[in-house]
């Protein structure tokens, strides 16, 4: 059994020790180093530093569009609020999300469908943090093609 564990720490580890915390302070104070440590140091870096606030003011490596920096910034200040809409999947916190983003009025209710769908991997636990939440935001728009225009770089 230590077998199997250690072969499957090894494994998994690596890809782990290879990936990049993203963007942020963190991300850059920690910069070219390989391993699960400095991974691990850049991300509480990050969490420590804001790595919203790098995402919502495009510094620190966290190059995002417009749309997106202003739905970094209105998640930071209602990310309770727009939860709780997005798991409904209507209400007017959702609607600032989708107006933040620039989100045509045509398109809100196939975004308010995909964030509804997608809310446990926007939101995983209580504690996701609004940067975090903006992130797999991100992500979940970008897998679909009429809204993924919204969150180009």
């Amino acid at each position: 059994m230590k077998k199997i564990s250690l072969t499957l720490m090894l494994l998994f580890g690596t890809g782990l020790a290879n990936a990049q915390p993203g963007c942020g302070v963190g991300a850059m104070v920690w910069k070219g180093q390989s391993g699960i440590v400095p991974h691990v140091l850049a991300a509480t870096t990050n969490g420590m530093a804001s790595q919203t606030v790098s995402m919502t003011l495009g510094i620190a490596g966290c190059n995002t569009n417009e749309n997106v920096q202003s739905m970094a910034m209105l998640m930071h200040s209602r990310a309770d609020a727009i939860a709780a809409d997005m798991a409904r999947g209507e209400g007017e916190h959702l609607t600032a999300l989708a107006a933040s983003l620039g989100v045509a009025p045509d398109d809100r209710p196939a975004l308010y469908t995909l964030l509804n769908k997608h809310f446990a991997s926007i939101f995983p636990t209580p504690e996701t943090t609004s940067g975090e939440a903006v992130n797999h935001i991100v992500a979940v728009m970008e897998e679909s093609p009429e809204l993924k225009h919204y969150v180009a770089g």
